[in-house]
């Protein structure tokens, strides 16, 4: 993985996991959407965090953690 693609993925990681906690601190399912989807995830998976937000079983650290075994990151 060049240097380039590594910092994409970052950067993306990173854009989501604020996303996220932004959620737990001020609950706005609308605004988490928009942003997930302007973040760069695709119409898929930003329906499948969604659904894993709203079922409100997981952290952030697991959520992000099962995102990440899903291949949403790279």
């Amino acid at each position: 993985m060049s240097t380039t693609e590594l910092m994409l993925k970052t950067t993306l990681e990173g854009r989501v996991l604020r996303t996220l906690q932004a959620h737990f601190r001020r609950p706005n399912i609308v605004l988490v959407k928009e942003s997930l989807a302007a973040n760069g995830l695709n119409p898929e998976q930003v329906e499948e965090t969604l659904r894993l937000l709203q079922e409100e079983t997981m952290t952030v650290a697991e959520l992000m953690s099962h995102l990440r075994e899903k291949g949403f990151f790279g």
